[in-house]
């Protein structure tokens, strides 16, 4: 779905400039992200001795292509969620602080000495308190 000027600064508007999920002011490259995935189909390119994958152009859930399924996002909350639910980010999301304990002895080291300090707590996506705030 290719915004207009005017749907994309009413979209960059929607929270305040700020992105839908960790609430960051957006950067100058945001993303509009597909709530629900529309789920775009890719192919495989050979490019040289590379792999590359390749948009074939088809949309597998069209229905989705609609302004009230976008919203704004920084380019790493979009990348991270990519094609996922919002739950299934909000689970990804809720076990950052185990992954990075069981894979980072540079984490593990500065959680030791008081560099990170963990805060369990729910994800609550920006988007979800933006009217409460």
């Amino acid at each position: 779905m290719k915004l207009t000027k005017p749907q994309r600064a009413a979209l960059h508007a929607k929270y305040g400039g700020k992105c839908a999920y960790c609430g960051c002011e957006l950067p100058k490259k945001w993303h509009a992200d597909h709530i629900k995935a529309v789920v775009r189909e890719f192919k495989l390119v050979k490019k040289g001795s590379v792999w590359k994958s390749q948009s074939t152009g088809i949309v597998k859930n069209p229905h989705l292509e609609t302004l009230g399924n976008l919203n704004p996002s920084c380019p790493q909350c979009n990348s991270y969620k990519h094609s996922g639910s919002l739950e299934n980010f909000r689970t990804q999301l809720s076990k950052q602080v185990e992954r990075a304990r069981k894979s980072s002895a540079n984490f593990r080291f500065a959680e030791k000495y008081g560099q990170v300090i963990v805060c369990e707590s729910s994800i609550v996506f920006y988007f979800e308190r933006f009217n409460n705030d």
